[in-house]
């Protein structure tokens, strides 16, 4: 029997690596993520897709391609009711058994190395912040239009692959205002010892922070991955921001017990 090119692409095991992508009623830009995940020099072993309550367009383009780019993918639901990706995140993540987590958004591409470095990176207690290179409108709509983003380069300076060792890469290891979950690793069984997300945070707005903040309450410190692993996101409108100051005051009762538990304190996102 011949063996297809997913066969031939080494994969991530052992202990098994998910990559979770959140996505809301964007198809398109889903589509040229997916095929930068196909590009992969290492592939996940699984695909979780955090939908936030899309429209069955979003359904059908994973059933096709699914098949035609040969990836696992699993399609996690929720019904659409105002912005929730604290609660899709959660859904995908009980869904899988893979013990490693690396979660990026639906409008963001990978270079192919992106989940062999993210490997790279990994350790028990890290948490692993990557960085990202936004995309204007211009060349967004022009990296969708080609054959779905299959002659995206990934040729700027963010790109670069430094080797700069963990000294260098754990010198910050508090800097939670840096981390952002459109690119962020973590062990699955330290997400889940500390309940999550928080799925009280919906509408727009520092989810991901008060994860970190949770994260580093438990012990588990934050890893830069810049020079090693970004993203390229494409541009979009900017959010509903109706629930930036309920969100607000929820983050800042994190900080406050977190920081409780630290010292000395800084401002700026640092412990």
């Amino acid at each position: 029997m011949m063996m297809s090119m997913g066969d031939l692409k080494r994969r991530a095991n052992p202990g098994g690596v998910a990559l979770l992508i959140t996505t809301f009623n964007w198809p398109e830009a889903l589509a040229a993520v997916l095929l930068s995940v196909r590009n992969q020099t290492v592939l996940p072993d699984e695909i979780l897709i955090a939908d936030d309550g899309s429209y069955s367009a979003t359904a059908a383009l994973l059933t096709e391609l699914s098949s035609q780019l040969q990836l696992t993918i699993r399609h996690v639901w929720q019904p659409n009711r105002g912005f929730r990706a604290a609660r899709a995140r959660n859904l995908a993540i009980k869904k899988t058994d893979c013990r490693y987590l690396i979660m990026i958004d639906g409008d963001c591409l990978i270079p192919p190395t992106f989940i062999e470095n993210h490997l790279k990176l990994r350790k028990k207690q890290k948490m692993v912040s990557g960085g990202r290179y936004l995309v204007g409108q211009q060349h967004t709509d022009e990296i969708l239009k080609s054959a779905l983003g299959a002659s995206v380069s990934f040729s700027e300076f963010k790109f670069w692959s430094v080797p700069l060792g963990s000294f260098i890469r754990d010198l910050r290891p508090s800097a939670w205002s840096q981390v952002r979950t459109c690119n962020f690793a973590v062990h699955r069984d330290e997400i889940l010892s500390v309940g999550g997300f928080d799925e009280s945070y919906q509408g727009w707005g520092f989810e991901d922070s008060d994860l970190v903040l949770k994260l580093l309450g438990h012990g588990i410190s934050i890893r830069s991955g810049r020079l090693s692993v970004c993203v390229k996101h494409l541009h979009h409108p900017p959010s509903d921001r109706a629930s930036v100051e309920q969100n607000t005051a929820r983050l800042n009762t994190m900080i406050e017990k977190v920081t409780r538990s630290k010292t000395p304190a800084s401002n700026g996102g640092h412990f």
